[in-house]
C-alpha cells in the first residue's frame, strides 16, 4: 500500500477489480492452500468482502519474504513448499508458474525462482538473471546481464515470485541484509551471498507488473484486448 510510485497499488481498479482481487484469483486454484498476508486494515477488508483468505501481519517488515514467514508461522500446516507471489501480480497465471511448480516437483530444491525472456529493455523496473548449466541463478541485477560484446545476449528478467521449502525460508529470514542486497536492492541476492541457491524455472513471459500510472494504463488496454 505504501508503494511511492502508485501509492495504494493493490486497491488500484483494473478493469473495474481491486488488483489484488485479480492476483488472488490467478492462483487460487492452483495451490492448496492460499492467503493474503497484509498490515493494511484496508486490504484486510477487501478480502474479507470477498471471503479471501487473509492473515493479517506486523508492519515492520522490509520484504515480503519476512511477511510470508509470519503468516506461515500463524498457521498450523504442515506443506512441501511455501510460495510467495506478490500481491500486485495482476496478471499471474497457471502459463506462468507451471514451470515453477514443475520444477518443483521434479528436483525438490531448496528455494526456485522463475525467469523469462527479455522482450524489451525499455523498463526501467527490469531485473535480470543469468544462470548456470544447470539452470541455477548465478547473480540478478538492475543493470543488463550478461553484458554485449559481440552481439546482442539472450537476456532473462526476474518474475518476482519466490518457493521455499519451510526450513529454507526461516533459513532465509535469520539471515541478516547482506551488501549487494543492500546495493542492488535486490532481497533475492542475499541467499546467493550466504551461499546458497535459487533453482531457475522459465516462464514463456513475465506478466506485466504494475509500478507506475503508466503501467496502469497500459493494463487497462491489455485488459480491454484480453476482454
Amino acid at each position: 500500500m505504501g508503494a511511492q510510485r502508485l501509492p495504494g497499488k493493490p486497491l488500484r481498479l483494473l478493469g473495474g477489480v481491486p488488483i489484488i482481487r485479480r492476483t488472488y484469483s490467478g492462483v487460487k486454484d492452483l495451490f492448496e492452500k492460499v492467503f493474503v498476508a497484509t498490515d493494511s486494515d484496508d486490504i484486510l477488508a477487501e478480502c474479507e468482502s470477498q471471503k479471501i483468505p487473509c492473515i493479517r501481519t506486523g508492519s515492520h517488515h522490509v520484504n515480503g519474504t519476512t511477511r510470508t514467514l509470519e503468516a506461515f508461522m500463524s498457521l498450523d500446516l504442515e506443506v512441501d513448499y511455501i510460495i510467495n507471489v506478490q500481491g500486485d501480480e495482476a496478471f499471474i497465471s497457471k502459463e506462468i508458474l507451471q514451470p515453477l511448480l514443475d520444477l518443483l516437483e521434479e528436483k525438490q530444491p531448496e528455494a526456485a525462482t522463475i525467469q523469462a525472456p527479455l522482450t524489451s529493455q525499455s523498463s526501467d523496473s527490469n531485473v535480470y538473471v543469468v544462470t548456470d548449466e544447470d539452470r541455477r541463478a548465478l547473480y540478478f541485477s538492475r543493470s543488463p546481464i550478461p553484458a554485449a560484446r559481440n552481439g546482442q545476449p539472450q537476456r532473462y528478467q526476474h518474475v518476482g515470485v519466490y518457493a521455499y521449502k519451510p526450513e529454507a525460508l526461516k533459513s532465509y529470514c535469520a539471515m541478516s541484509p547482506t551488501p549487494l542486497e543492500q546495493q542492488e536492492m535486490l532481497e533475492q541476492l542475499r541467499w546467493l551471498e550466504n551461499g546458497k541457491s535459487w533453482a531457475i524455472a522459465t516462464a514463456p513471459k513475465k506478466p506485466l507488473s504494475i509500478d507506475t500510472p503508466e503501467d496502469l494504463e497500459a493494463a487497462e488496454k491489455m485488459l480491454s484486448k484480453l476482454g
